[in-house]
């Protein structure tokens, strides 16, 4: 039996209301792919401290809003009904990357689903350095909303628009694992026509070549400078998602998923996946 796409799903969350786009893409993510799904907060605990729980976005309230639940479920019908399994937790504030990298590793997360803004008055996991540096240490797949982003995901309804999906690539970094995954999300949210617009940023004999259906993929080739295309070409042709293959800090990935992650998650202001090589 094939496992589900994304079976473990970690959002952090601020619990604010910056952070409702994300956690809408990371609820009904899980809920496509009957996953378990941790909402997670760095918070200052005390010993034996239980953590405040009516406090994190409300996951009932959400689904019946999106006509999921009945009015009166209570919290078993979420996993009964939907097959999702939540779990609330809080870690210690003190060194919360670390601490929320080690939770990922103990409970294997296999997605993570992140807010990001630049202000370094945000919330802890709102500041994009603090959200890229989290998504490093942890070697996930990561879904970054940037602030503002509405996303693909409706926030009252939570129907899914995912036609239009934008891969820059290059032969540093192949992008044939971002690729398929990409699609297979798609899949897996009910979008079986979304499209793979697969960007090249350069000459044409560079471009690379990917594994999947002709019929799914659109190749464009430009010059210039790779940040200032990619946030060009996801307006035109209105990407609802751009997908970053990373590896290290060389290569296309690193001008977004390097030193520049806030600037190219900014110009181009929608959700971003970013797959590490395999």
């Amino acid at each position: 039996m094939t496992p589900p796409l994304f079976d473990r799903i970690v959002h952090p969350t601020d619990l604010s209301q910056a952070g409702t786009p994300a956690f809408d893409h990371a609820l009904r993510l899980a809920v496509a792919g009957r996953s378990h799904f941790y909402l997670v907060h760095a918070a200052h605990l005390a010993h034996e401290d239980d953590g405040d729980w009516d406090a994190f976005p409300g996951v009932r309230s959400t689904l019946r809003r999106w006509g999921m639940l009945p009015p009166d479920a209570p919290p078993e019908v979420v996993d009964e009904r939907l097959g999702v399994r939540v779990t609330k937790a809080e870690v210690p504030d003190r060194d919360p990357v670390e601490r929320m990298v080690h939770f990922i590793d103990e409970h294997r997360g296999n997605l993570l689903v992140l807010a990001t803004h630049a202000r370094e008055g945000a919330g802890y996991w709102l500041r994009g350095s603090l959200a890229e540096k989290l998504a490093r240490r942890a070697g996930l797949p990561t879904l970054f909303m940037p602030h503002g982003a509405t996303g693909f995901v409706d926030h009252d309804t939570g129907a899914v628009t995912l036609r239009s999906i934008l891969l820059p690539a290059d032969l540093t970094t192949h992008p044939g694992t971002a690729a398929t995954l990409a699609l297979a999300l798609a899949d897996t949210m009910g979008c079986p026509d979304a499209v793979l617009h697969l960007l090249h940023v350069g000459a044409a004999d560079e471009a690379p070549v990917v594994p999947i259906d002709d019929s799914r993929l659109r190749r464009i080739v430009v010059e210039g400078s790779v940040v200032e295309e990619i946030a060009r070409q996801a307006e035109a042709v209105a990407a609802d998602l751009v997908v970053m293959p990373t590896h290290g800090r060389d290569g296309l990935a690193d001008q977004l998923f390097g030193s520049t992650t806030e600037q190219a998650l900014h110009r181009v202001g929608r959700p971003l996946l970013a797959v590490p090589a395999t």
